[in-house]
């Protein structure tokens, strides 16, 4: 139950954000995103930032954390009742406007947190947290990120799929969405149909993804207060943004506006997934495969003095067996193998109060990965299989979404999920065979191995796999990020297939 003080301030923004115009909140959201993202002289334009809002290199001396800027969109597109149809100018013309919502956001969040924690483990609760905000503080412009989503999602029946379901290819979309992303950022709006010559980028190609990737703000409105129906935390609710990061007001000088202009770069990536959601089991089976391939060159690539090789079947006729999906060498003799998992995270996966329970069929995926490691513990150890492996040898399952991060408290669960599995399929898996099993998001295997060594990572990985109480589940602690810095293995691919993003290395 709502004590007064909560309930006070959920009457406060729900009465504030049904005075103001969808319009205004959108254009103060970029303006707040651009003052903190290295674009002042634009955002001064529009708003007046005070003395206060200014520190010594000119930047917000107060932050406003991006992932409530999104909530902030997002409950506004609930709430608000006002259409105004004279564009976004300048809404009370000042910023302390927009960061009062945004402190009136955190301090909702922050009793819905209190609720959560009088009774829940707080440990389900920094799962949460983590899932939320990491994605954010890593950024969405990145090398690794376009050029794993173009292996992924850009190749073979996976990129015909995606072509004839969009109309144009992942690059084109890629290249087109960039475009769009640097209009969107230097301006709070944009009349793109008013836009004839795109550089190199064909203008009908342009328009195609910008109608792909935007919504007229009243189906936004509709469609927000589906997804977002329901009591759970607002923090932790669906965000129309995902999909969607350009709504149109369709005003007489202003048509496109993206509150957070980053998240177009994060629709041309990883979200590039919802275009071909509907593909079935086929497409995202090529899916699956596209990202082993990925990790197994990027890895041989990485992984300096190793040979890295692909899974590969052992056995009898009448028991054929499937090694790990990726498996390294040294001096001919395994030392690590690898299941990697493309399986896209469901949001109650993500954001639920009890993430297995919730989606227990999602996480099975993630615990087979655990189980095929402990499978080829058990061949090892039983001598069914031939080939030489080191008594060290290290297991572990590779993730595109981050499933498990700051999971201390998941971690057990999804290990009774993989004993289940055990008993089911292979009993002759010995609890000695049953060790830890470290799951490691892609975006930090890739992080360390640029900023790390291959010793480091192999000893980063034993010493997760070492530890019971699960507090050593981050791959890159005490990483040097302030060292050298190894070149991004695929950047000349990247350039060739992407040359107007990354033909001067823009990311």
């Amino acid at each position: 139950m709502l004590c007064p003080v909560q309930f006070t301030r959920r009457i406060r923004l729900a009465s504030t954000l049904s005075r103001l115009a969808l319009i205004d909140v959108v254009g103060m959201t970029w303006c707040a995103w651009a003052k903190q993202n290295g674009h002042s002289e634009y955002a001064e334009k529009y708003l007046s930032f005070s003395r206060r809002a200014e520190s010594k290199n000119g930047n917000f001396a107060f932050t406003i954390n991006p992932w409530l800027l999104e909530t902030l969109v997002n409950e506004a597109l609930v709430r608000v009742s006002i259409c105004d149809k004279s564009g976004f100018s300048s809404p009370n013309a000042h910023a302390d406007v927009i960061y009062n919502l945004s402190e009136l956001i955190r301090f909702i969040e922050e009793a819905d947190d209190q609720r959560f924690l009088s009774n829940n483990n707080v440990l389900y609760e920094m799962h949460r947290l983590s899932q939320r905000q990491f994605e954010w503080q890593r950024g969405f412009a990145n090398q690794p990120r376009f050029y794993r989503s173009l292996r992924l999602f850009g190749k073979g029946e996976v990129g015909e799929y995606f072509e004839n379901s969009v109309g144009c290819s992942v690059p084109d979309f890629m290249e087109a969405a960039f475009y769009i992303y640097l209009g969107q950022s230097n301006s709070p709006s944009r009349n793109w149909a008013s836009y004839r010559e795109v550089g190199d980028i064909c203008s009908e190609k342009v328009l195609n993804v910008l109608n792909h990737i935007s919504l007229p703000s009243y189906r936004a409105i509709t469609c927000s207060r589906k997804l977002r129906a329901g009591d759970q935390p607002i923090a932790y609710k669906p965000s129309i943004l995902r999909q969607y990061p350009i709504l149109r007001f369709e005003t007489a000088n202003c048509d496109a506006m993206s509150p957070l202009p980053s998240l177009i770069l994060n629709r041309a990536t990883s979200e590039l997934y919802l275009d071909i959601v509907e593909g079935g089991g086929s497409v995202w089976s090529k899916i699956g495969k596209n990202f082993e391939r990925y990790c197994e060159d990027y890895l041989r690539a990485m992984l300096d003095g190793f040979e890295v090789k692909p899974e590969f079947r052992y056995g009898t006729k009448k028991n054929p067996i499937d090694t790990p999906d990726i498996l390294v060498y040294k001096n001919q003799t395994i030392r690590l193998v690898i299941e990697c998992k493309a399986k896209r995270m469901p949001i109650d996966a993500r954001y639920s109060s009890d993430p297995v329970a919730a989606q227990q069929k999602a996480y099975e995926e993630i615990a087979k990965g655990i189980f095929q490691i402990w499978r080829f513990r058990s061949c090892v150890r039983r001598n069914c299989f031939t080939q030489p492996v080191h008594e060290d040898c290290l297991g572990i399952v590779v993730t595109t979404n981050p499933w498990l991060i700051m999971g201390m408290k998941l971690y057990p669960e999804v290990i009774a999920i993989a004993k289940r599995i055990v008993e089911e399929k292979d009993p002759q898996i010995g609890t000695c065979d049953q060790g830890r099993v470290p799951i490691v998001h892609v975006d930090d295997l890739e992080y360390h191995l640029q900023h790390g060594t291959t010793e480091s990572f192999l000893e980063r990985l034993k010493e997760i796999a070492e530890d019971d109480s699960g507090w050593k589940w981050s791959l890159n602690r005490d990483i040097n990020a302030g060292g050298v810095i190894r070149p991004y293995p695929f950047s000349d691919e990247l350039t060739d297939s992407l040359p107007r993003i990354f033909g001067d290395r823009k990311l």
